[in-house]
This record gives structure tokens, C-alpha cells and sequence, in this order.
């Protein structure tokens, strides 16, 4: 059924935006008129604002009331209808008008979260989709919840670590820039034609060398803030970006961890939810966000589908930390593979917790010692001729 966004007038004369389904535009008419909401302008709703994307901590948000409201016993049609007028005025309402509509239609409901794909991954909709087959769509809604949570958590960790360090140098930079361009320049006449010493003489020099090539600093800094713009926009950026992080020595480890907490947990919930081994680690892979490590399980599932033992295919691979194959082999041999990808995956997540918390332990003194150097050496530069009184009575 098409969507139409309406404006009305509230009765305390504010405007507010709302969707409604309905046949036709006549139709839609009609509903609110019946209603007696005075509306004075109302138009189709676009596919591209129906499929509008819903960013991760949105989608957990639904996934968990959806999956509670299965679980206190409503049916999925009812569960989503009263989501809907939950959500009404927000950026989900129109997303759950047409889930509601396609579920009333007869279409199930990973067919129709499909047709979400800004919103709903692969993994998301297979979970789905297996879930019906088995009839525990009340639990996959329950594990999908428990695992976007658990990437929103290490998502946190990442930004918690990395935002500080990354504000404290910017911060660095716009003070040793202020030094630079206009407190020093300001003082040199001060200092005109007398002896220098040797630490005056070195903070003058590179003040005078910024101040020349200023333009040659400013189009460098403008073609950095270009670069990061193309790769936020850009996909084909994004990826050439993606591909330079993963080869820096210190953030190749924490994204190789991230991956493999991924990795690990996603499959072990498929394998959970009844999922072939390698339908898992085909679906699983895709939210590993690592085109290295990806590669590496491609391979690995093309030699598991030719008989090799699971473990076998990450043995000896300078991607692929030890500990995995030997776990793996373990699990297989003992036929409880999901729980060790969750071990596995724990492990990792603490691993990376721990490098997250001594890198931003290490990072903030630094960060501040080397200001602090900074400011310093260039007070003690201008300091130290204004305590020779003798040049100035000389000159």
C-alpha cells in the first residue's frame, strides 16, 4: 500500500509532519478527513525516503522491542503496527509503515526487511529468514540484538580510544600554528639586531620558515581535509582509505581484532540459528569490514567445501594469529564449534579492550608532554634574552 506524508496543524496551531498508508491519494484524503486532521499539504512518499537507512543503534533499538513484543505473545503484524504509532514523527515511522504493510500483504518478514538492505545487512535478514523456517523468530530477534550490541560496544571502545588522543593533538597542532604564525613573528622586532642565543635563534628560524611557506601548509592541510571529505562521501575513497588504515603497524592490530570479534561471534550465531558452516562463514565474513582477512576466509571456505578440515585452512597464515586453528581444532573435534567461536571471540574482544586502554593510557601523558615541551622551549627562547640586561643597555 503507498505511503503519503502529510503536514497538519496541531490544536495548539504547530506544524507537524506524519506518514499514513493508504490506496490512493483520495483515499489518504479521506483518512484524515475522517479523522479531522487539518492538513494543508500532503504528497506520495518517495521510495528513496521510505528506504531511508537507519544507522546501527536505531536498527538495535527496533530489533529489541520487536523481539519483546514476540515474546510477550503478539503476533509479528500487531508487534510492528504498534511500533508504528510508537514511531509516528520520527525517522523509523515511515520504514515501519511499509514492514507493516508488506507483512499484511503476505510477504514474510525477511522478504521484507530485504527490501531494507540500507537498513538490514544480509546477516541480518538470513537470521531472519532461517528463523522463520524454525519458528524461533522471538529468539534470532533476541541473539541479533545481543550481537549488534555487542558491535555498538566495541565501536564505543574504538571511538572512546581513538577521539581523545586525536582532540589532544589537533589541540597541539592549533597552539605550536599560533606560536608559529603570530606570537613569535610579534616579537622578533623586540629582538632586532641583537645576539641571540642559540634555542631564540632556532624558534625564530622555523617561525620565519612556517611563515614563508604558509600557502604550501595551507593548500597540504586543505588537500588532507579533502582527502578525509572524498573518503567519507566517497565509497571508492573509503575503500582506498580503509586499505591505507589497514596496513599502519599499530591500528592493523586493533582492526584485525575488531574483525575477528566480529567474524566469530556473527558466525557463531548462525551456526546457532541453524546455518550450514558455510553459508555462516560466507554471511559472517561480510561483517568483518577487513579485505585482507575476508580474503583469507573466502579461501577457507572454498577448501572446507573440498574437504579439509576447518581448521586446516587458517594454519600457517601470517594473517591469522595461532591461537585460531588450534581453538578451531579443538571445537571440531569435539563437536561444540558455536561455543568456541564465542570464546574465540571473547578473547579477542578482551585483547582488544586491553590494547585500547594501555594505547590511550600511553597516548594522553605523551600527547601532553610534547605539548608541554613545545610551550616551554619557546618561552624559555623568548625568556632567555629578555634576562640579558646588558644588550639592551648596549643597544
Amino acid at each position: 500500500m503507498p505511503l503519503f506524508q502529510y503536514q497538519a496543524l496541531s490544536k495548539k496551531g504547530r506544524k507537524y509532519q506524519r506518514t499514513i498508508d493508504a490506496e490512493s491519494l483520495l483515499d489518504a484524503k479521506m483518512k484524515l478527513g475522517r479523522e479531522q486532521i487539518p492538513v494543508f499539504e500532503i504528497s506520495p512518499l518517495s521510495q528513496k525516503q521510505i528506504k531511508a537507512g537507519l544507522s546501527n543503534l536505531e536498527v538495535l533499538n527496533l530489533t529489541r522491542e520487536i523481539g519483546r513484543l514476540l515474546q510477550a505473545g503478539l503476533p509479528l503484524f500487531e508487534a510492528l503496527l504498534a511500533l508504528e504509532e510508537k514511531y509516528r514523527a520520527q525517522k523509523a515511522h515511515p520504514l515501519l509503515l511499509d514492514l507493516s504493510d508488506r507483512v499484511r500483504s503476505g510477504q514474510s518478514f525477511s522478504e521484507a526487511l530485504s527490501s531494507h538492505s540500507s537498513s538490514f545487512d544480509l546477516l541480518y535478514t538470513s537470521m531472519i529468514s532461517n528463523a522463520e523456517k524454525t519458528g524461533r523468530l522471538a529468539a534470532a530477534l533476541n541473539d541479533l540484538s545481543q550481537l549488534l550490541s555487542r558491535e555498538q560496544q566495541v565501536k564505543r571502545q574504538l571511538l572512546a580510544a581513538l577521539l581523545y588522543p586525536a582532540l589532544l593533538f589537533s589541540f597541539c597542532l592549533v597552539v605550536l600554528s599560533s606560536l608559529l604564525f603570530f606570537v613569535i613573528p610579534a616579537l622578533q622586532e623586540l629582538f632586532e639586531g641583537r645576539d641571540l642565543h642559540p634555542f631564540t635563534q632556532v624558534v625564530f628560524g622555523a617561525s620565519r620558515l612556517a611563515c614563508k611557506g604558509k600557502y604550501i601548509l595551507l593548500s597540504l592541510a586543505c588537500a588532507f581535509l579533502g582527502l578525509v571529505f572524498a573518503a567519507f562521501f566517497s565509497k571508492k575513497w573509503r575503500a582506498g582509505a580503509a586499505a591505507f588504515l589497514l596496513k599502519v603497524p599499530f591500528l592493523k592490530s586493533i582492526l584485525a581484532k575488531a574483525a575477528f570479534v566480529r567474524f566469530f561471534r556473527a558466525a557463531a550465531t548462525l551456526l546457532e540459528g541453524g546455518l550450514p558452516l558455510l553459508s555462516a562463514f560466507d554471511q559472517a565474513r561480510r561483517v568483518m569490514h577487513h579485505p585482507f582477512l575476508e580474503s583469507v576466509i573466502a579461501r577457507a571456505e572454498e577448501r572446507i567445501s573440498q574437504g579439509d578440515s576447518i581448521c586446516a585452512p587458517f594454519q600457517n597464515n601470517p594473517l591469522i594469529p595461532p591461537l585460531i586453528p588450534r581453538l578451531l581444532s579443538i571445537a571440531e573435534q569435539g563437536g561444540n564449534l558455536p561455543f568456541m567461536m564465542k570464546q574465540i571471540a571473547q578473547i579477542y574482544e578482551e585483547e582488544l579492550e586491553k590494547t585500547l586502554s594501555d594505547f590511550t593510557t600511553v597516548a594522553q601523558p605523551v600527547l601532553l608532554l610534547f605539548l608541554g615541551v613545545v610551550i616551554g622551549f619557546v618561552l624559555l627562547s623568548v625568556l632567555l634574552p629578555l634576562t640579558d640586561v646588558s644588550s639592551f643597555a648596549t643597544g
